[in-house]
C-alpha cells in the first residue's frame, strides 16, 4: 500500500451551481460537487475509490499523463494528490467481533502486561497480509 497517490481529475463546469468531477483512470467514474471549496470533496471521492480498490484486492490503475487526456472547452484538468494515511483515518471502519482460543498461560502473561488483544491481532493480521502502513 502506497502512502501518496496523484491522479488526474476532470472538472466539467455546467450551467448550474455544481461541477461534475470525472476520474478518467477509474472508468470515467463521476460525481458532483459544489463550485466553491470543492477540493476536499474531490479528494474524499478519489480516496474512497482507492480504498475500495485496495480492500477488494484490485490493482489500482496507473495514473494517466497530461498528454493522454482530452478535455472540452467547459472542462479543466487538475491533478489531485492524496496522502492516504490521513484519508484512511476519515473513512469509517466497521469492526466485527471474533472469538479466538489461546493457551491459558499465554492469556495470563498477556493480562499481566495489560496487552490489548484486539490491537495486537489487528497488527499481526496487517503484517501477515502485507498491509502495514509505516
Amino acid at each position: 500500500m502506497k502512502m501518496n497517490y496523484t491522479y488526474p481529475v476532470i472538472l466539467d463546469y455546467g450551467d448550474n451551481e455544481m461541477i461534475n468531477v470525472i476520474l478518467p483512470d477509474f472508468g470515467d467514474l463521476c460525481t458532483c460537487v459544489e463550485k466553491e471549496n470543492n477540493i476536499e470533496e474531490i479528494q474524499e471521492f478519489l480516496a474512497l475509490q482507492i480504498e475500495d480498490y485496495e480492500a477488494s484486492g484490485k490493482y489500482l490503475p496507473k495514473p494517466s499523463q497530461i498528454e493522454d487526456i482530452e478535455i472540452e472547452n467547459n472542462q479543466k484538468l487538475i491533478f489531485v494528490n492524496l496522502w492516504m494515511p490521513y484519508q484512511r483515518s476519515k473513512i469509517k471502519v466497521e469492526y466485527v467481533k471474533k472469538t479466538l482460543t489461546i493457551p491459558s498461560w499465554l492469556d495470563m502473561l498477556a493480562k499481566e502486561k495489560h496487552l490489548n488483544f484486539s490491537s495486537i491481532l489487528v497488527s499481526a493480521l496487517k503484517k501477515e497480509l502485507g498491509l502495514e502502513t509505516k
